[in-house]
């Protein structure tokens, strides 16, 4: 919505004024009398459009401004709920997602707007007049305005027909904007209006704007696209567009096209889908004469571009260049490859519908989790298991997905590999059963066994345990094998510049050695290895990789030292060993999500470019740090790795909050130990358990429906983007580089991990939604209202490794063989580059 400042219309002629001005101008008119006639139509519903608010007061007349609605419909009782960007009342998870949150008011949430309707706005076109100012000085500004939006329109009227010449068109003529329509055929999400209801959500029989009927558009996609998702419906349609370009090479102009094809696009919930009529044929790059096909790589044929909502990070208009004259595109830039979309549409107008509707659907903000196509996807099945009972409250009983974490699963079946009569570590289903512990950690924990959580002294140790670690967030166990050998995870310790110290906690982590070295005395001990082949495995013969004598604890603090100091200001810091008993600190410099971001968002820049120096090519991939970040994750979860196999200790991971670092780390060590993590369905259970469960932010890190830009809805608030880092594509990075080192070890393939990471961000499943356990069974209810990542990456044969080679043992290699063969996973971050970079 753009924001004006006037008085009144002084001007009641103003359409026949401007209409004999495009008569007397001597410009030729090849659109016709009608298209001129529509243009004066559309300005004189802007100026029907135009609020006038009048007060007096001792200082004179003042006035409140008005605005101008970008659809050119005035908000009648009729239309104005059709007019929000959102209506929340009509979704029927907006309600059960976060109660506690409260709508914005519908009257400030006008389709399209997002700049404050405050008459100090920065967006405005004229300035607001002093108070004193008298009545002929407005009117004196608005006969300006008139005049000015009269040689706008002519102006408009030109370009229009400069491009319909420069344009071939095929079908039927494009003579309005496509948007969500307010009485058309296509209705947005929770509208009350019913139509008839078409395959793959096409709505309605009735022509829109552009000139298709429902069954035309329908067909359109079928042809040339296929077949959407169940319950993808339309938002959006948009043919004959002037110019498509994206960042692997696809350019398209509507001046150079032969008049056989064009280009389309449409808005789905789901994503955004942009697609030619042309044949493969017509487009499709021939083969040089007498050279090897092998040589040759294949050209990517792009008959269709598409960018998922839940994947855009800004929407920007830009503006295109054709046959002399301006017009106005939009620039989509992708959140997890920095990938690139622009397209133009015929007019300014429906540039900025299809702006606005982007803005609506691809942003609905955290608050208003449900609108994502995750809960979408879902929904009528949602709503037909709805039942309310005596007390009028709703419950859905639809079943939920398969939950491939279940702690009461799990962890027997981790605590039944300890060999001995009775384990050293024992499951607490009560101290955190409504999550009242520690909000962001299971519902179940595992703790040492002299612990009885059933006991007052017991609890007591426990909570100030948790008191004394950020977030609350004590140590737990998260694997354990023979004897001690185990791996905890939990956060920093609130040490401070004070140094200080907590009974509980140095109590907790001493009944952690203490069980572990009764367990250990109580098994088989562990082979005998001699120095040469543990300076052959570690590569390191300067470090001494034994156990210093009474250590029966190993503590990995995932940061680099000084980030751990520099922690101490704000109150947190990092254990000192004077004070824990049979303990061992070590850092392991990790970087941190910062530095992880700016190294990703080069890695995006290098591999999207068009004029990098290919000579230099992997020296400019180490430049961007990205490789050096997964060989630290790698050598610190091969370290881990290391100390609970050969030493069975137990090994303690901590980072800041531990929800990063330690996620990636004590995942990646679990991959390398437990043969049954290599499994399909034991990869699931490990990802939940340990990224999911252990409250590994994805929303703040993925921003899920929240997006960057000049102009988003006044209820979402733009994410922290210091808090947005690539975190776990980071984690499915490095289980890439050992996958790609020993194929045979593992069930699934690299083509399972790609897959999955394209789902990250493209909020298809709701498995990485909300941020903890809780939020995703408590408030949310995940797993009934979403479909998961799993089932969908299970049903495929494609991601099965068909050389997997079912086996026992520790996948333990040579700590040099690891970290020099990690590569560039060229498939996953060159998916979108201009340039060829593999076969």
């Amino acid at each position: 919505m753009v924001q004006l400042v006037a008085l009144e219309v002084s001007n009641p002629g103003f359409c026949e004024t401007m209409a004999s001005q495009a008569a007397t101008s001597g410009e030729t008119d090849p659109l016709g009398s009608e298209s001129i006639d529509e243009i004066l139509k559309e300005t004189e519903n802007l100026m029907q459009d135009i609020d006038v608010d009048l007060s007096a007061d001792s200082a004179g007349m003042v006035y409140q401004g008005f605005s101008i609605d970008s659809d050119g419909e005035e908000d009648t009782p009729e239309n104005s709920n059709n007019n929000h960007k959102v209506d929340l009342d009509d979704h029927p998870l907006s309600d059960h997602l976060l109660p506690a949150l409260t709508a914005p008011d519908p009257t400030t949430q006008l389709q399209g707007s997002t700049e404050p309707t405050s008459n100090t706005s920065a967006g405005m076109l004229a300035t607001p007049a002093a108070s004193n100012a008298t009545m002929d000085t407005f009117k004196q500004q608005t006969s300006r305005f008139a005049s000015n939006l009269a040689s706008m329109a002519q102006r408009a009227a030109r370009e229009v027909a400069a491009a319909t010449n420069t344009v071939p068109m095929t079908g039927a003529p494009v003579k309005g904007a496509p948007v969500v329509h307010r009485q058309g055929a296509l209705h947005p999400a929770g509208s009350n209006q019913q139509q008839p209801s078409l395959a793959n959500g096409v709505q309605g029989t009735q022509c829109n704007s552009t000139g298709f009927s429902a069954e035309q558009t329908q067909s359109l996609i079928k042809d040339h696209f296929g077949d959407l998702l169940p319950n993808e419906r339309l938002i959006m349609f948009l043919p004959n567009l002037l110019h498509v370009s994206d960042t692997s090479g696809v350019s398209y102009f509507a001046s150079n096209s032969s008049g056989l094809s064009m280009w389309c696009c449409v808005l789905t919930y789901y994503r955004i889908i942009l697609f030619t009529t042309a044949e493969k044929q017509q487009l499709e790059m021939p083969l040089p004469a007498g050279w090897n096909p092998l040589c040759w790589p294949k050209a990517p044929f792009q008959k269709c571009l598409e960018l998922p909502l839940g994947c855009i990070d800004r929407i920007e208009k830009t503006v295109y260049q054709a046959g002399g004259s301006s017009y106005m595109g939009l620039l989509l830039t992708s959140k997890d490859s920095g990938r690139v979309i622009r397209f133009t549409t015929q007019s300014y107008l429906e540039t900025g519908r299809a702006f606005d509707s982007i803005n609506t659907y691809a942003f609905p903000g955290r608050k208003f989790l449900g609108y994502l196509f995750a809960f979408e996807s879902k929904r009528n099945e949602v709503m037909a298991s709805i039942t309310v009972n005596e007390a009028g409250q709703q419950t859905i009983t639809i079943p939920p997905t398969a939950k491939r974490f279940d702690a009461t699963v799990e962890f027997p079946r981790l605590l039944a590999k300890t060999s001995i009569t009775q384990s050293p570590w024992v499951m607490w289903g009560l101290l955190n059963a409504g999550y009242q512990l520690s909000p962001t950690y299971p519902s179940v924990l595992v703790g040492p066994a002299t612990l009885d959580e059933t006991q007052p002294e017991s609890q007591h140790v426990i909570r100030q345990c948790a008191a004394f670690r950020s977030e609350r967030r004590l140590p737990s166990l998260t694997w354990c094998d023979t004897g001690g050998a185990s791996i905890w995870r939990c956060a920093q310790p609130k040490v401070g510049l004070q140094g200080n110290r907590s009974p509980a906690d140095e109590l907790f982590l001493r009944h952690i050695a203490e069980s572990a070295r009764g367990a250990n005395a109580m098994t088989e001990q562990p082979p005998v290895y001699s120095r040469s082949i543990l300076q052959q495995l570690t590569g390191d013969h300067a470090k001494d990789w034994v156990p210093e004598h009474g250590c029966s604890l190993k503590i990995l603090d995932l940061r680099p030292r000084s980030a751990a100091m520099a922690n101490r200001t704000g109150g947190y810091g990092y254990e000192n060993t004077s004070n824990y008993m049979s303990t061992t600190l070590q850092f392991c410099n990790i970087a941190n999500i910062h530095a992880v971001r700016d190294s990703y968002q080069k890695l995006c820049t290098l591999c999207t470019s068009r004029s990098i120096a290919d000579v230099n090519w992997n020296s400019l991939v180490e430049d961007t740090k990205w490789l050096s970040h997964v060989r630290v994750i790698l050598a610190a979860a091969w370290e881990t790795a290391y100390w609970v196999h050969i030493w069975r200790m137990p090994v303690l991971l901590h980072c800041s909050h531990g929800w990063d670092r330690t996620s990636q780390v004590s995942a990646l060590a679990q991959l390398l130990l437990d043969p049954y993590y290599r499994t399909r369905h034991g990869f699931s259970v490990l990802v939940e358990k340990d990224f999911m469960s252990f409250g590994h932010p994805f929303h703040k890190r993925c921003a899920h429906g929240e997006g960057r830009g000049d102009k988003v809805a006044a209820h979402v608030a733009t994410p922290d983007e210091g808090q947005v880092s690539p975190v776990f594509l980071q984690f499915v990075d490095c289980v890439y580089q050992i996958v790609q080192q020993y194929p045979e070890c593992f069930e699934f393939n690299t083509t399972y991990l790609q897959e999955l990471s394209f789902n990250i961000y493209n909020n298809r499943f709701g498995s990485m939604l909300c941020d903890t356990e809780k939020d995703r069974e408590v408030a949310a209810s995940i797993r009934q209202r979403t479909y998961s990542v799993w089932d969908h990456l299970d049903a495929s044969a494609a991601f099965k490794n068909s050389d997997y080679t079912e086996s026992a043992g520790v996948l333990l290699m040579p700590l040099s063989m690891l970290l020099r063969n990690v590569k560039l996973w060229q498939e996953r971050h060159c998916f979108y580059g201009p340039k060829a970079t593999y076969r």
